[in-house]
């Protein structure tokens, strides 16, 4: 007799770096009770996935959840998915680390919940053709993904009630197709509206499979469904309409259909993610244009608008956002030391490996109705893992000081790496800049900032509620606001927020003018090309800029160099050449952890680092960072004006709307009468100890 096969797979993970609250939080609304209630179904079967940070955090923490976890798998209740232990999007790796990291995680299943994983979750469901080779090389034989990437090649719904097979270099895996509609359904429709939705498909006959795959968050930490999920029961009411049915609807996981039935055929899947990161990988002025064909669009054809029209794929999320872009090509870098350093059998090398492999955790990646990339103690924390993975790395290897020249963030520009024993620094043609400087001691890259870009939900913020309504939704199909007035803070960039940026400005300029981005630039210096040189003389590095630009219509020449001096100073000398009256100014952003309560100490002034403020006749001034055990103190060959502000971006998060401190440019302000050459320097020094 033909019945409903239904897979519920629920995904859970955390991401590295996240606050432990946060864990804690999400541990008690949603881990927990779903493993509470699974123990009052004992009939059903279901799937579970958990990220490998998640499931060691669990282990330390709440060791009673892995003892119900080892329960039902002992039972046959639960099938148990391997990944890629740290959650990252697998296709973007070095390869090595794809395998390796997926091996990690049935290891630990293995080891301590005695079960041998033979399918896995692929994070973020980002799928690129060639990955059925190393998914199979790495003992993988079936996986989920969304029926978007099936609905792209032509198939219909009707023909995705199963699996299929694909393959590359006739390496094959299984692929099954996870519905968008339950996605949407579960848990957020009724009862029976699923109930019937569910007599509809298995009307069909043949044994047709339902696959719903989807984050276990949604059942209690997403806003209002725990009420909804457990005190109003909501999922105690769902297992119950399964069981009551269990003569046509039956629950099973991907090992058991996998070994009963057939595929459906053969497939090739082309590059996708689920369908709404599609449109999250748009650029912001593509996105209204892209809601209204699909409008249109599904108004000819129906659902049938999604597959025929369709958005950008993962990776364009690092042309979107150069800072995403860095972190990648840092970490690929990173890598190839690390699995150099693995070579010699050294076991700190191990430990690098471990930690290059937390800074491949992909949530900071990427942004979409998650905060991702703009939260910053998850950015600063892949930093701070891919920093000691770099660390460790140049010790085992026994490296000096190094300089390497290429084109590292591939975006047709070289740039220059330098790695000393206590720090690494990056530097590009493109404006003359820096882009990283990363200091081993303290794990932090203390350029790590954001620039202020427009988002395609920014045209909405008018419309969101200040809170969320009782109403519930997915957090797809809401927008809330965590404070009023975040229209009044909408600044966007005119360009890259990076270090060393040359202003010439006109007299009367305020801190204003610029934390508002509506200051004029008299020159053509920001985000052109200067010529570029790097050399090494000992123990210390050197790199040279140059470019001869624009100023109010006279040729102005500036050449810069940087210069580490001694393990934690770095020298910054610039030399003007030309006719010029007027405000030269020396732009760096810089961020510690994201931290707004660091200290600024300057002209006898004590303030936050998130505060704004314009110091005229400075010599110097120093950061101060309590938790990191840090200071930086910063001198000048000449008296400036020293101008900070906060740099803040108005972004979205599952929780809504909110404001988010980024970093602090700081902006030091020259008044010059240019006539031939004038030399200008300060210099950095980064404190080995705080008292």
């Amino acid at each position: 007799m033909s019945k409903l096969h239904l897979i519920l797979a629920f995904h859970n993970h955390q991401p590295v770096g996240n606050f432990d609250h946060v864990l804690e939080d999400c541990y008690r609304k949603s881990y927990l009770p779903l493993l509470q209630t699974l123990l009052d179904h004992p009939e059903l079967k279901v799937v579970l996935h958990y990220s490998g940070h998640l499931l060691s955090w669990m282990q330390k923490r709440h060791p009673e959840a892995i003892e119900i976890l080892g329960g039902m798998v002992a039972a046959k209740r639960v099938e148990l998915l391997s990944g890629g232990f740290y959650e990252p999007i697998l296709s973007v790796l070095p390869e090595k680390d794809r395998k390796l990291q997926i091996a990690e995680l049935s290891a630990f299943i293995e080891k301590n919940l005695g079960y041998k994983p033979r399918g896995m979750w692929l994070a973020e469901r980002v799928w690129e053709p060639q990955m059925p080779k190393y998914l199979s090389s790495a003992g993988m034989e079936y996986l989920p993904v969304d029926d978007y990437h099936f609905k792209l090649t032509g198939l219909e719904e009707k023909q995705l009630y199963g699996y299929y097979i694909t393959e590359d270099e006739s390496q094959m895996i299984s692929v099954f197709p996870g519905s968008e509609k339950l996605r949407y359904f579960i848990p957020f429709r009724g009862v029976d509206e699923i109930r019937s939705y569910f007599r509809e498909v298995g009307g069909l006959g043949n044994n047709p499979l339902l696959t719903m795959a989807d984050d276990g968050e949604k059942f209690g930490s997403w806003p209002n469904t725990y009420k909804h999920c457990y005190e109003d029961g909501w999922l105690n009411s769902f297992f119950e309409m399964l069981s009551a049915n269990a003569d046509w609807i039956k629950t099973t996981t991907f090992s058991e259909y996998h070994d009963a039935f057939p595929p459906m055929g053969r497939v090739y899947l082309p590059t996708a993610s689920y369908r709404e990161m599609g449109e999250w990988t748009l650029p912001a002025d593509a996105v209204p244009e892209y809601e209204h064909l699909l409008e249109e669009l599904g108004r000819l054809v129906g659902e049938r608008s999604k597959q025929l029209l369709r958005g950008s794929i993962w990776r364009a999320f690092m042309v979107k956002y150069d800072e995403a872009n860095h972190l990648h090509k840092k970490m690929v870098v990173v890598s190839g030391k690390v699995h150099e350093a693995m070579k010699t059998k050294n076991k700190k090398a191990r430990t690098a490996l471990t930690e290059l492999w937390k800074g491949q955790c992909n949530d900071a990646y990427w942004h979409g109705i998650f905060g991702g990339l703009y939260l910053p103690h998850l950015r600063s924390s892949l930093y701070r893992h891919l920093i000691n993975a770099e660390a460790l790395a140049h010790e085992v290897l026994k490296e000096d000081t190094t300089v390497e020249r290429l084109d590292f963030d591939c975006d047709g520009f070289d740039d220059v790496l330098i790695r000393t024993g206590q720090m690494s620094m990056a530097a590009t043609e493109k404006g003359g800049s820096l882009t990283e400087l990363s200091l081993f001691r303290e794990d932090v890259n203390i350029l790590d900032s954001l620039t202020r870009r427009r988002e395609a939900y920014h045209a909405k913020i008018e419309q969101a509620t200040d809170t969320a309504s009782g109403a519930l939704k997915t957090i797809h199909d809401q927008l809330t606001a965590k404070e009023s007035g975040l229209s009044d803070h909408l600044v966007y960039d005119a360009y890259r927020r990076t270090s060393l940026l040359d202003h010439f400005l006109p007299e009367g300029t305020s801190i204003e003018l610029m934390s508002r981005s509506k200051h004029e630039e008299l020159g053509d210096f920001i985000g052109k090309a200067y010529d570029m040189d790097a050399s090494l003389k000992g123990r210390n590095a050197t790199v040279t800029f140059s470019r001869e630009g624009s100023v109010k219509g006279n040729r102005i020449k500036i050449d810069k160099t940087v210069e580490t001096a001694g393990p934690r100073e770095i020298h910054i000398a610039y030399t003007l050449d030309g006719i010029y009256s007027g405000l030269f100014a020396v732009e760096m952003n810089i961020s510690l952890l994201g931290s707004p309560d660091a200290l600024i100490r300057a002209g006898g002034k004590t303030l936050t680092i998130r505060s704004a403020c314009s110091h005229a006749g400075i010599r110097d001034f120093s950061l101060e960072e309590k938790y990191l055990d840090f200071r930086m103190d910063c001198s000048f060959s000449e008296e400036i004006s020293l101008w900070h502000y906060p740099v803040e971006t108005v972004s979205l998060s599952e929780q809504g709307v909110e404001r988010l401190y980024q970093g602090t440019a700081f902006v030091f302000v020259s008044d010059i009468e240019l006539c031939g050459k004038k030399k200008i320097g300060f210099t950095l020094k980064f404190q080995e100890e705080i008292g």
